[in-house]
């Protein structure tokens, strides 16, 4: 099994297979089940991060149903903006306050849903090097 980040969100995603010509279906750590488009995906190995290969179709190789896979899917270490305490974020994301990281969760608050839905809204806020913090891959929207 391939793993991929998925470039929208930044959560880390078994690829499963192709849905059409631009879709692929993916499976998080939670063990949802989503469909993303080929573009977003990238592929990823933990310890390294992105390795920038794009997924290929799957095989045709059959798999016995009867074996219990192994858990493909590492435990997800980073930090999911949408569910974060102000707190959280200032102590787990290098370069972000506690002012700032306030400012992040009453941005959270303002957006439809509460829910981020791209880590580039968090643009908005000013005085952190987000691409910094895009970088070292410590957060994900989810």
């Amino acid at each position: 099994m391939a793993l991929f980040q998925n470039l929208k969100n930044g959560q880390i995603v078994e690829y499963i297979s192709h849905h059409d010509a631009d879709w692929a279906m993916v499976k998080n750590a939670g063990g949802s089940i989503n469909y993303v488009r080929l573009e977003d995906l990238v592929s990823y190995e933990p310890g390294v991060g992105r390795t920038g290969i794009k997924p290929e179709p799957q095989g045709g190789t059959k798999v016995d149903e009867d074996v219990i896979p192994e858990a493909v899917i590492p435990v997800e270490t980073r930090l999911n903006v949408n569910l974060a305490s102000a707190e959280e974020i200032a102590k787990r994301v290098n370069g972000v306050g506690y002012a700032t990281a306030r400012r992040v969760t009453e941005l959270r608050s303002s957006l439809p849903g509460e829910r981020f839905k791209e880590l580039d809204q968090l643009r908005k806020i000013g005085r952190v090097d987000w691409d910094e913090v895009f970088a070292q891959d410590v957060i994900y929207v989810g």
